[in-house]
């Protein structure tokens, strides 16, 4: 099956954008693709109703992805504080029924977390368990201008030492010309320390607001490994 959970280690790591190109990239393949994002926090108001803005970005890439949420909160904390905010109580089982409703209509589904992966959602739920509770794969978006190296070498510890399956890391707005060596060296020391799969690389778009389809596309395509999130040969990229 086609399906993953995307997640980060921290807040605003950019991974709705990787999401938006791995789903714009499936899409473009003739692939039915999805994106489910079951937490939306941050959202803004707009014409009376709450809208969620990394929904509105997947949807400037590419209108054709069907992209959907169940629980869109004002607040920009954890989404167990932003939901006790705006007094809802988020239930898993509606996510389940919600995640699998998706899946019997596209062909590749990808759900996105909301802050980190260890990011309280409701009581004693974080969104790792929600990506166990899905039984989805992980794939973990890194952003070296973010985290410091000691820090996710840390986060992976506790990420692998949980039963999950991690299908690998993506480093996103990397420099691989940085002064900084920590940064330029960031995706090998990661090898280094671990034994799961470095899959890609994006780099550091400076404006969001002018970068087209066609280039995060491209970008996708040529630096991420494709066949490896999903573990399958992909006979439309060959």
């Amino acid at each position: 099956m086609l399906n993953f959970f995307v997640s980060g280690l921290e807040r605003q790591t950019g991974k709705t954008l990787v999401t938006a190109g791995i789903a714009a990239t499936m899409q473009s393949l003739s692939y039915q693709t999805s994106v489910y994002k079951p937490v939306q926090t941050g959202a803004v108001m707009m014409n009376g109703f709450k809208s969620s803005p990394d929904i509105t970005l997947i949807k400037r890439i590419d209108p054709n992805i069907y992209v959907s949420s169940s629980y869109i909160l004002k607040g920009v904390d954890s989404p167990f504080v932003s939901a006790y905010e705006d007094g809802l109580n988020i239930d898993i089982n509606t996510v389940i029924s919600e995640y699998r409703s998706i899946c019997e209509m596209t062909d590749c589904n990808i759900v996105e977390g909301s802050n980190s992966i260890s990011s309280p959602i409701s009581q004693n739920f974080t969104e790792l368990d929600m990506a166990k509770a899905l039984n989805l794969p992980v794939l973990l978006v890194v952003n070296p201008k973010m985290t410091p190296i000691d820090n996710a070498i840390s986060a992976l510890k506790y990420i692998t030492s949980e039963d999950i399956k991690l299908l690998g890391i993506l480093v996103n707005q990397y420099d691989e010309a940085s002064e900084n060596l920590e940064e330029k060296y960031y995706p090998q020391i990661l090898k280094e320390f671990f034994e799961v799969k470095v899959l890609g690389t994006l780099p550091d778009y400076k404006n969001i607001s002018s970068l087209t389809p066609e280039t995060l596309i491209s970008d996708v395509l040529n630096n991420i490994d494709i066949e490896g999130i999903f573990g399958l040969k992909i006979s439309k990229l060959s």
